[in-house]
C-alpha cells in the first residue's frame, strides 16, 4: 500500500529549525551551567538532532514508513511515544536509585542518632570527677 507523503512548507520547516536548534542550545548551555547533568542532557541533545535531521532531511521519515508499511502520521505517533516511555523509564531508574540511596541515609542517620544517646547517657551515668587537691600554701620562713 502507498501512503501518501506528508511534505512541510517552508514556514514549518523554519520553525522545526528553530524548535530543534533551541532544544540543542538551551541543552547545551544547561549542561555547560552545571544545571542539567551530562546523563539526562543526552536525552535533549538527542531529540534536538533528531528534530533537524528530520526537518533538514523529511526523506528519511518518509522512507522509514514505507517500509515500515504505516503512514508518516503513525510513525511520528509511535516515534513520540517510544520517546515519552524512554523518559518514563529512564526516570524511573533515576528515582528508584534515588530512593535506595535515601533508604541507607536513613539507616546511617538512625545508627549515628543511636551513638549520640548512648554516648549522653554514658556522660550522664558517669562518676563526678575526682576533685583536685588543694594546694598548700608555701612554709613561713622564720
Amino acid at each position: 500500500m502507498n501512503w501518501p507523503n506528508i511534505p512541510l512548507n517552508w514556514p514549518q520547516r523554519i520553525l522545526l529549525i528553530v524548535l530543534g536548534l533551541a532544544m540543542l542550545s538551551v541543552a547545551l548551555a544547561l549542561i555547560r551551567k552545571r544545571r542539567l547533568r551530562e546523563e539526562y542532557g543526552v536525552l535533549w541533545v538527542g531529540t534536538g538532532l533528531a528534530i533537524l535531521i528530520l526537518v533538514v532531511i523529511p526523506g528519511i521519515l518518509g522512507s522509514l514508513a514505507e517500509w515500515l508499511g504505516m503512514p508518516q502520521v503513525v510513525l511520528m505517533a509511535l516515534v513520540c511515544a517510544v520517546f515519552l516511555a524512554a523518559i518514563v523509564l529512564h526516570y524511573s531508574v533515576v528515582l528508584s536509585r534515588h530512593a535506595e540511596h535515601e533508604k541507607s541515609l536513613a539507616l546511617e542517620l538512625a545508627i549515628l542518632k543511636d551513638e549520640i544517646e548512648r554516648l549522653r547517657t554514658e556522660i550522664r551515668e558517669a562518676p563526678p570527677p575526682m576533685p583536685e587537691p588543694k594546694p598548700r600554701p608555701p612554709a613561713l620562713r622564720t
